[in-house]
This record gives C-alpha cells, structure tokens and sequence, in this order.
C-alpha cells in the first residue's frame, strides 16, 4: 500500500481546475500515472478540491484525502495534500508547470466534459432499511426470544419447497450480527455510491435486486443450508463494476487494466474468505453472475458526443433496455427456479 507523503501546496487565487490540473501533474510525476484518463479519479480530485477550496474561505488549510485513488505495483494509492491560504498574488512570473506559448504556436488544452452524477438515493435508501431491518431482528429477539424477521425471511431450502418463494428476495435484507451487517453496509456504501452515479437510481436498484435474488437462487440449488445477507447483492455489484470498466476501456485509457485486476482480486480474495464454514460461496458466486449479465446487457454505455468544447457523455442504452432485460433475466430465473422445485417435490 502506497501513500504519497503529506505536502504544503501553497497557493495564489487560482481557479479549481488550474489546481487540480496542478495535483494531477504532480501526481503523474511522483507516480508515473496519468489520473487524466481516469475519469472516476478526476471526478473525485474535483470534488476534493472544490471542498478544499470552500474550506479555506473560513480556515488557514485545508487537507485532501482520497484512499485508493490507484495503484502500482506495490499496492494501492492514497491521495493526500495538504492545501494553505496563502495569500501570494500574481506577479506575472510563470511557475515550473507553466508553459510560455510561442507565437503562431498551437497550445493544447483539456476539454472538461462532466461526468453523470446521479445521487445515491438507492444506496442510502437501502443501507437505511437494512439497519432498521437489523434494528427489529434485535427488538424482537429481546421481546419474543426469537429473531422473527430472520425466521420468516432467511433462505430455507424446505419452506421454499413448501411455497415460501419470498424467501429468495427477503435474505439480502437480513444479517447474523453486528458483524456482518457492518461489512456488508460499508461494502454497499462504497460500491453503490460509485456505482449508481453512472447507472442511475432506478437501473442500480434492479441491478441491485436481480443479483441478490440471482444469488439466492444459487444457494437454494446447490446447498441446503440456510443463509441470509445482503453480500448475494453485492457481489452483484463488484462484478457490475468491473463489467462497466471493461466496456469503458478506452474512456480509463491504460488504467483500466489496474483497475479491472484490483476488482479481481477482491472477489478472488472474497471467495477464498467464503471457503470457511458457515458462508455462503454459492449465493456470492450467483450474485455475481446475476449482476454480470444485467450489466453486460444492460450497463451504461457512454460515448462521447457533440464539439469542443461541447462535449458530453450520453448513455447509448436507456433505462428501457434495462427494465427489459431485467424481466428477461427474472422470467429465466422464474422458470428455472419452477423446474428445480417441481424436480425435488
């Protein structure tokens, strides 16, 4: 794990993107990585310094952090300066980074071109019902001495077999401990946060519930035991990222190989985790193919469109397609969930 060391930038009455082009050469020169081409990257700096920028109307510095902003071959990255009121004014000399045109001399210049940027209501929505869900699981174990919500929710293969078809979507909202719910709530604010910027509200939430009941399927096909949680859904959502970065791969330029091998590497290192007793590796490994699917066919796809320095990124596929292959994937699951369950009865 790398983190860049604590610096003082100290600067003039500079506009947000002169600095954040500013820490992006700085960080291309300590690293030998260009976040330009990466958008999420960028998106994140702009946010940061915007913040930092407010800050330092009312105090004397202001300090930037960013966790995983990439990595190298010796692990992550962490972005972290620290930025001062300094009150320097404009001399006209030039700073080291700066560059005097020639005359007749064509001077290159970025494009800023927003990025979509959805509000996570989903996500915040859903981490707000799983923690009140786990609120009732303890209420009513300290009233009635017996986790309710968990008993009539959680996969049970037999009740399933016996008619209880809700229990392949409700488990994703119930957790067995403090534990476990704090993992999976920290998973889902980061994944779904990133995540529902690009697919938008309504897409995440069927992206979120067709991987969760994906996974819950493939835990009532392949083991008997019974499970519970919401990690069937993320899974889901790790591999929906990791679809989205392979479709974008000339939007993230060489970074997306970084990348895709770090989300790689957390599912890998997840499974490995799954293969203690008492997790449920098949309910992870359907939300994550559950979640694949609906975003190969039915992920965002942006292109770039218009003329500098009008451009903008429009999503080739509309929430249209991604309500219709949604049903496709539920009615396939429906069926093959019929057929198993006629199979054993």
């Amino acid at each position: 794990m790398t983190e860049n060391p604590l610096s003082v930038l100290h600067i003039s009455p500079i506009s947000p993107e002169e600095l954040i082009i500013r820490l992006l050469n700085e960080f291309k020169n300590q690293y030998g990585l260009d976040l330009a081409e990466d958008p999420v990257a960028v998106q994140r700096i702009r946010e940061a310094v915007e913040n930092a920028l407010r800050t330092l109307h009312n105090q004397h510095e202001a300090e930037i952090y960013l966790p995983y902003i990439s990595a190298n071959a010796a692990g992550p990255i962490h972005f972290r300066r620290l930025i001062t009121r300094a009150e320097l004014g404009r001399d006209g000399a030039h700073t080291a980074d700066e560059e005097v045109s020639e005359p007749g001399k064509a001077v290159p210049h970025r494009v800023q071109v927003p990025l979509p940027d959805g509000k996570p209501l989903v996500t915040t929505s859903l981490l707000a019902i799983m923690a009140l869900v786990y609120v009732l699981q303890l209420a009513t174990g300290f009233l009635f001495y017996q986790d309710l919500p968990a008993a009539l929710g959680m996969k049970i293969n037999g009740a399933i077999l016996d008619g209880e078809y809700w229990r392949l979507i409700t488990p994703m909202f119930l957790h067995g401990s403090i534990f476990h719910l704090g993992f999976n709530l920290y998973a889902l604010y980061i994944l779904g946060r990133r995540i529902e910027r690009f697919f938008g509200s309504f897409r995440f939430l069927l992206l979120f519930l067709v991987a969760g009941i994906t996974g819950n399927l493939f835990s009532f096909f392949f083991t008997p035991a019974p499970s519970l949680g919401s990690s069937t859904a993320i899974f889901g959502l790790l591999a929906a990222e990791g679809v989205f970065i392979y479709q974008h791969k000339e939007l993230f330029g060489d970074r997306f190989q970084v990348a895709l091998r770090q989300i790689i590497q957390v599912a890998v290192i997840n499974f490995l985790i799954g293969l203690s007793p008492g997790i449920d590796n098949w309910g992870h490994f359907g939300g994550l193919i559950g979640g694949a699917l609906f975003t190969w066919f039915a992920g965002p796809l942006l292109k770039l469109e218009g003329v500098p320095p009008g451009l903008r990124f429009a999503d080739q596929r509309g929430e249209d397609l991604s309500l219709e292959v949604f049903l496709i994937q539920l009615l396939f699951l429906i069926g093959l969930s019929a057929w198993v369950i006629l199979s054993r009865t």
